[in-house]
């Protein structure tokens, strides 16, 4: 064998090595993308799941968001005459509602754990990508409010009402308000603020009572733009997520 063919045959098998390499390469590639793309089925699956029940979550927080507010409307027109006069509303399960703390949870699922990890990237749409990505901006808005409105029942609304010498049992008991019976697991008689007239008036007629109202309406108010914001979003996810196969 000549020269010529020595360095022929050292290019032929140089070609194959590389075209091998290559292949090699391309097969593991195309493997790893085969694998991705099963494991975001099975991601979007979990998101879908997920979302639905924040939508789900969301819709039952406006629902008893607009209740609440009603019920402070009541209360706050009730202020302004003096006396109870809601044919709607007892006073007492108005202000249960006036003292019910809020709570959501809109997190700590599928997207948080994609983020933490780093492998939001995952999904392979940029669209919904950016919007998983957004989602805790609006999570955040929710629980600020939800803790704001919390630490406003708990700090100012329950201890001014503890201080006027108010029995407060049958606002927290809600069998006691409704005469299913919940009163007889209660170790005291349970007697309800509205019956009392005095006791109705003298809370009616207080300013601070409706100061405090007043301003837990205004940023509860606030709180049902948050609501609506997020369940505009976690509807947009869903629809850029599609129906589950």
């Amino acid at each position: 064998m000549n020269q010529s063919d020595r360095a022929s045959r050292f290019l032929i098998e140089a070609f194959v090595i590389v075209v091998s390499i290559l292949l090699a390469f391309g097969i593991d590639a195309w493997w790893d993308s085969r694998l991705e793309r099963v494991e975001e089925r099975e991601v979007l699956a979990g998101l879908r799941r997920e979302f639905t029940g924040y939508r789900d979550a969301l819709e039952r927080s406006l629902e008893q968001h607009a209740d609440m507010l009603a019920a402070m409307s009541a209360i706050l027109a009730s202020v302004d005459d003096g006396a109870w006069t809601s044919a709607e509303w007892q006073m007492d399960v108005a202000l249960a509602r006036l003292i019910q703390p809020p709570t959501s949870d809109l997190g700590n699922g599928v997207r948080d754990a994609l983020v933490q990890a780093g492998r939001l990237e995952l999904v392979s749409d940029v669209l919904l990508r950016e919007r998983l990505a957004q989602w805790a901006g609006h999570y955040e808005e929710v629980l600020d409010d939800e803790t704001f409105s919390r630490a406003l029942v708990f700090d100012r609304v329950i201890p001014y009402l503890t201080r006027q010498g108010l029995d407060l049992s049958a606002v927290l008991i809600p069998g006691a308000i409704a005469g299913t019976g919940g009163e007889s697991a209660w170790p005291v008689s349970v007697r309800r603020i509205g019956d009392d007239p005095a006791a109705a008036r003298r809370l009616l007629s207080d300013p601070e009572f409706k100061s405090i109202v007043e301003v837990r309406y205004a940023f509860w108010h606030h709180a049902g733009g948050e609501y609506r914001a997020a369940l505009a979003a976690a509807e947009e996810i869903l629809d850029l997520l599609g129906p589950l196969r």
